[in-house]
């Protein structure tokens, strides 16, 4: 199989298996304990499922995608970076298990239901057994990662749904439930991992150390990156009330939906970014450039999708109530759009071992974000909170182009980006001329179909990434 098959499918197997856990959260969450529980309760549930989403991210802190790109750059045997991968989040994992045991202890009322919101934080300790994923991620090999997010959520709502029918109106057992899914989804990657014997437990401590080193301005990045990214909507009740931060919300998670495609797109490929920089900077500025031209093809059309048809897909969603939300959306899906465009610098940035610009970027977006948020929310509401996103993630895309340009002289902006801005264009065009009021249901195939035909047109289909595997060898 060819590097570009290899990475189309395990692109595709990622994403499935993600919309697969969308699917199986958003059933649960929202259809049906939405319905079920009390008031109090749903509000529980979604505090602590927030949290240890949270938790999910940081307890990472960098290492699977540090250790990537020491396996896949050939700086270390596979066995013992896992190994020391393993170790580290089993470290992350305690004290992140330990903090959410103590808030529990502390803030929730002694009984049974205590007990099972600290059992459910225990979960954070199978995020080590996820290391084991590091292998074949090194080798563009998705389907046993995938696997396993599939079987996780496949038990999370399998369980939910049997407590649902026994009308368990307790949070906790909901939550439980989730976090055994996620340490079942770990342990299938581990036990299959051990039987392909890729797991080595004794590891030296000079591995261990050269990981973390690796490691750390990563994690403070994704910590960094993770406060910007819920900034706004925790200022906002504050500045403008419950109201806006609704409105805010339902346009954010639409947006956010199609931001699955280039972080597990990049994440398919960043293995091959780190082989290519090891090898030479023009095989480096290949595949960046084509990351860049299939990530801009994908993210205009779905941005036009998002302009185009805001007040009908949030009125799909979340209801009529919830159409006056278009205009944050429309800002929102250009902060999307340069999203696309950020990822494959950002994380061509980190494979050419500038995880240190990476860190400081982020950083800076940070703060960047805090002061547009205080100017621009007290006057503009879930409008200023959407613009002040649009700014701090061009801020991040011209940052990332810049730091990568200067540390490798390459750059995924050229003039095979002319393409997917006029698709972007054409899209644009043919929904302003649609005749009001519109129907989702014409005007959607309409676009995806023009979408299509452009794509063809572009020569963007079959996929090819520009390398092949007898290059990065």
């Amino acid at each position: 199989m060819t590097l570009s098959r290899r990475i189309q499918r395990g692109a595709a197997l990622q994403i499935a298996a993600r919309l697969f856990s969308a699917v199986a959260n958003f059933v649960l969450s929202a259809v049906l304990l939405a319905r079920l529980l009390p008031e109090g309760e749903f509000g529980l549930y979604q505090f602590y499922l927030t949290l240890f989403l949270l938790a999910s991210t940081l307890v990472d802190f960098g290492v699977n995608q540090a250790a990537v790109k020491l396996v896949a750059a050939g700086s270390g045997k596979v066995e013992q970076v896992i190994a020391a991968a393993i170790r580290i989040k089993l470290l992350t994992g305690l004290l992140f298990a330990l903090g959410l045991m103590t808030l529990a202890w502390l803030v929730e009322p002694a009984g049974g239901a205590r007990l099972l919101l600290i059992l459910a934080a225990l979960h954070t300790l199978g995020h080590s057994l996820g290391a084991a994923s590091i292998g074949f991620e090194a080798e563009v090999r998705f389907l046993v990662p995938a696997l396993g997010v599939v079987l996780g959520h496949a038990l999370f709502l399998l369980a939910g749904v049997l407590l649902y029918l026994l009308h368990v109106q307790v949070a906790a057992f909901y939550l439980a439930a989730w976090g055994g899914g996620l340490v079942a989804q770990n342990l299938f990657v581990f036990v299959t991992a051990l039987r392909r014997g890729r797991i080595r437990m004794r590891v030296e401590r000079t591995v261990c150390l050269g990981l973390l080193r690796e490691a750390l301005p990563l994690g403070v990045a994704l910590m960094a990156a993770a406060l910007y990214f819920h900034m706004d909507t925790i200022m906002l009740r504050p500045l403008r009330g419950e109201a806006e931060v609704a409105r805010y919300a339902v346009a954010y998670r639409l947006m956010t939906v199609g931001l699955l495609v280039p972080a597990l797109f990049m994440q398919v490929v960043f293995p091959v970014l780190s082989r290519c920089h090891e090898r030479s900077a023009e095989l480096l500025k290949i595949v960046l450039a084509r990351s860049t031209f299939y990530l801009a093809l994908i993210g205009g059309i779905v941005a036009a999708v998002l302009l185009v048809l805001a007040p009908e897909l949030l009125t799909l969603a979340f209801g009529a109530s919830y159409r006056d939300a278009a205009t944050p959306l429309r800002i929102l899906a250009l902060a999307m759009l340069s999203i696309f465009l950020c990822y494959p610098h950002s994380m061509s940035l980190i494979a050419a071992g500038r995880s240190a610009d990476f860190t400081r970027i982020t950083l800076s977006a940070a703060l960047f974000n805090l002061l547009l948020n205080l100017f621009l929310i007290p006057g503009f509401g879930a409008e200023g909170a959407a613009l002040a996103t649009l700014v701090t993630e061009l801020f991040v895309m011209v940052s990332s182009m810049v730091c990568l340009y200067r540390a490798r002289g390459i750059s995924g902006a050229s003039a095979r980006l002319l393409g997917p801005a006029a698709l972007f264009l054409v899209l644009l065009l043919s929904g302003a001329l649609w005749p009001a009021p519109r129907s989702l249901w014409l005007a959607l195939p309409m676009l995806l179909g023009l979408a299509l035909f452009g794509m063809l047109a572009l020569g963007a289909l079959p996929f090819r990434i520009g390398v092949e595997q007898e290059q990065l060898e």
